[in-house]
């Protein structure tokens, strides 16, 4: 049993995703037969209300906030809220689980929405708000981290054909500009314009998410059709060029707040083809990020009562709406907005402070109805590629590479591995097998990077499925937030060692204390999509000194013949066989696996 639910800010479902035990179990609680229909947002809006009523109530009147609900039939009901709007999962699944897919799915809504979450409104929205959810469990990587294409020939072919091809990329006026190649949910390799600024680990986790989204449609299309040619077909939830205005992390909180143009184009079955365009409106995305959260505050604390804290939220909203209004200028955007910006919040101000016919809840909505002229900004127009001259230039360049990367996509997917059916390519020999006997599956991860170096699972699949080792993954999460560096534990037949240590600049680190393990419980799951517990984790480890402390992981899965004592000591040899191989750049990977 599962549903996804989003409320807005007068409790009415803006967002819902459930399956058919999720109505099963509304129409028990409502005391209703099976075969009455109250699958209706309206209807589970009403029996959901107590409890939404109840989250708000604590979290503005009383500042006791809860975040989640055990109940007695092991459902788990977790709780978020962003821009006054009420974020809900209902599982049976673990308690962590359930958390960290909402913080994913809030990072999902901001992705394609930004500030303006009124959007999931439409249909088309919603849709793709639903693929998204689905393609996030999907593919070979790991939660809270990308993949990596051991392969350093094919990477540097599709890096020469990339920079090849941007040549004949047109986006002016916009100069700068992302292109990629994506096999499966991995990246093979990215071309950055001069002058572009870096993604970020979050921000390739999400692009693999699009890509795996339209992959799935893709397939599932040529399935439909008995395998006939669809290539490049429409996606419907985005454009006729099968283009979106998406938005990427940017600032101090690394939310996503910076308007991308984002156009997908297949080049082979699970081959896509990325370019990104910068829209140029960064800094009016991170400042009314800013404001629009510092507004939400303020009026919770007007909700509140809360008069001691106001002087100091009204300055820090007065700082960022100024930020706002400079970036608004500097983009020539239109100045009668600036000044209406500017007018709100001296109304509000002097609301906040004096006696005034207008209060300062009226004032703060005005100053709400403001930002949302500002958040309008923030959509714009998707300029038109045309792709069709890149792509055949693009799939000529990579000819020799195509069918190989091909079978990779398809290993690593273990679409028809884990079927029983023949996979090209054939089978191959690690070289970890023979160094590491008894080892049957490594992960390793570089959680400041957010990227993984695992296997091809297609070569375990005897012994290891793809859930067992996500579940795996899951547990050794889950002991290493208990304050832990180390875990190991038998699972069935299997040997399972989890290992976690700090770096700065490839050397290990030591923190001066180690963090209190009930702090560390205090803090968001691991593994969400922007990695916040482990930047909350290296601060809480490394007091004003966290600049350039990495997290690294590794968890081995040994033989359960295999003496602990063994495995251990084969975990710590294979963490630096894996840092030689690696270095600063994990695509040189190739020789261990």
């Amino acid at each position: 049993m599962k549903a996804v639910l989003i409320f807005d800010t007068v409790n009415d479902l803006l967002f819902s995703k459930w399956d058919d035990d999720f109505i099963l179990r509304m129409k028990s609680f409502n005391g209703q037969e099976k075969d009455v229909n109250i699958s209706d947002s309206h209807h589970v809006s009403q029996l959901l209300s107590p409890i939404i009523t109840s989250q708000r109530v604590m979290a503005a009147q009383f500042s006791n906030t809860y975040t989640s609900m055990q109940c007695k039939d092991n459902t788990t009901i977790v709780f978020d809220e962003w821009l006054d709007h009420v974020f809900m999962i209902i599982s049976e699944d673990d308690l962590d689980d359930s958390h960290q897919e909402l913080l994913d799915c809030k990072t999902l809504v901001q992705h394609i929405c930004g500030q303006n979450i009124n959007l999931l409104h439409s249909s088309i929205y919603q849709d793709w708000l639903s693929v998204l959810l689905e393609s996030r469990g999907k593919g070979d990587s790991i939660p809270g981290a990308s993949g990596v294409i051991g392969e350093s020939g094919a990477t540097g072919a599709a890096l020469n054909a990339l920079k090849s091809v941007s040549k004949d990329i047109k986006c002016s006026p916009n100069q700068h500009y992302h292109l990629m190649l994506f096999v499966g949910d991995k990246m093979l390799s990215l071309y950055s314009s001069r002058g572009c600024e870096d993604l970020m680990p979050p921000d390739v986790i999400l692009l693999s998410i699009q890509c795996i989204a339209a992959q799935e449609y893709w397939l599932e299309l040529r399935d439909i059709n008995d395998g006939d040619h669809c290539e490049n077909a429409h996606i419907p939830w985005l454009s006729e060029e099968n283009s979106a205005i998406v938005n990427l992390c940017a600032g101090s909180t690394g939310s996503p707040c910076a308007p991308h143009s984002l156009h997908l184009a297949e080049i082979a079955p699970r081959i896509i083809f990325a370019v990104l365009i910068d829209m140029e409106l960064r800094d009016i995305g991170i400042s009314v990020h800013l404001s629009c959260h510092i507004l939400s505050n303020l009026r919770r604390l007007l909700l509140q009562r809360n008069l001691e804290v106001l002087p100091s939220t009204l300055d820090s909203l007065e700082v960022a709406l100024k930020k706002t209004t400079d970036a608004l200028r500097k983009n020539k955007a239109n100045a009668t907005l600036c000044a209406r910006v500017t007018s709100r919040m001296l109304e509000l101000r002097k609301s906040c402070t004096t006696t005034t016919p207008l209060t300062p809840e009226t004032t703060a909505i005005a100053m709400h109805t403001a930002l949302e002229a500002v958040v309008e900004q923030l959509k714009p127009d998707i300029p038109s590629l045309k792709l069709e001259p890149s792509l055949k230039e693009l799939k000529n360049l990579l000819s020799p590479y195509i069918e190989f990367l091909g079978a990779k996509a398809l290993r690593y997917f273990s679409l028809h591995a884990l079927t029983g059916e023949t996979v090209p390519g054939g089978s191959l020999t690690h070289k970890y097998v023979e160094e590491f006997p008894g080892l049957v599956h490594f992960v390793y991860v570089d959680r400041l990077a957010a990227r993984c170096l695992a296997p091809d699972m297609a070569d375990c699949v005897d012994m290891l499925t793809p859930h067992t080792v996500r579940a795996t993954v899951s547990h050794a999460t889950r002991a290493l937030r208990e304050g832990y560096g180390a875990a190991v534990w038998r699972c069935g037949a299997l040997h399972v060692c989890a290992v976690r240590w700090f770096e700065r600049r490839g050397a290990a680190l030591r923190p001066p204390a180690p963090p209190h393990p009930a702090a560390v419980r205090a803090l968001p799951p691991p593994a969400d999509i922007r990695g916040v517990f482990y930047r909350q984790l290296t601060e809480l480890a490394f007091p004003n000194d966290s600049q350039g402390v990495s997290v690294k992981e590794l968890i081995c899965i040994h033989l359960g013949l295999l003496p602990a004592s063994t495995a251990v000591q084969q975990a710590r040899r294979l963490a630096h066989s894996v840092y030689e191989m690696t270095g600063e750049n994990m695509t040189f990977a190739s020789d261990l696996l």
